[in-house]
């Protein structure tokens, strides 16, 4: 009969993808990861797999959970345009006081190495349609609903995008709150028909997970 497994395996997961998010695939060793995660080598190899096997789950459950997350708010919003608020708004404070001021793990893992791992790549392509698919729904709505000048709509998605994954890479010079909205600030006042407070002026309590 095999040991009974002494340890949380979405814990230890949550641990490791903390530690490749703060420092990185190649920055982050298997004895990095095995104390985040608080168990032994032999227990994280039989659990998960190699260093990149257990990677390759990271980012999975990052998907899953974190970029999940913040998707969803773009397109539950009452409004199409508040959709888009409150995921701005979200980021914006996630890159300040959150876990992604180290970035977004999936855009990191692109610029680190995607372009030798096919799988990753793959996932990091999936979450970007994804991102592109639920602006473009809340686009299509906040035209609908006389939100949007003349000539704004889903088209503008992939603009919407590279915004994003531009912040990605401002947030790790972590310039302040003043400076990512600025950012934020001027890709939706491009585009709506009323520009004036396009965020609201004091955030609200978000998750910055």
């Amino acid at each position: 009969m095999g040991r009974t497994r002494e340890f949380d395996a979405d814990e230890a997961l949550d641990a490791a993808l903390r530690a490749f998010w703060m420092h990185g695939y190649e920055a982050t060793s298997m004895q990095t990861l095995c104390r985040a995660m608080g168990i032994r080598p032999g227990s994280a190899y039989a659990a998960f797999g190699s260093k990149h096997d257990l990677f390759l789950a990271a980012l999975r459950r990052y998907a899953r959970t974190v970029s999940a997350e913040a998707v969803g708010r773009i397109t539950s919003g009452p409004t199409g345009l508040a959709g888009l608020q409150s995921y701005f708004e979200h980021l914006v404070e996630a890159m300040v006081d959150g876990d992604r001021r180290w970035g977004c793990l999936l855009t990191n893992s692109l610029v680190e190495f995607a372009e030798r791992d096919p799988e990753l790549a793959g996932l990091v392509g999936l979450h970007l349609v994804n991102l592109r698919a639920a602006f473009e729904a809340a686009l299509t709505r906040s035209r609908a609903e006389g939100a949007l000048r003349p000539g704004a709509g889903p088209a503008q998605a992939p603009l919407l995008v590279a915004v994003v994954q531009g912040l990605n890479v401002l947030a790790k010079q972590q310039p302040g709150r003043d400076a990512l909205r600025a950012v934020t600030d001027a890709a939706l006042a491009g585009l709506v028909r009323d520009p004036v407070d396009v965020l609201p002026a004091t955030p609200g309590a978000v998750s910055t997970r």
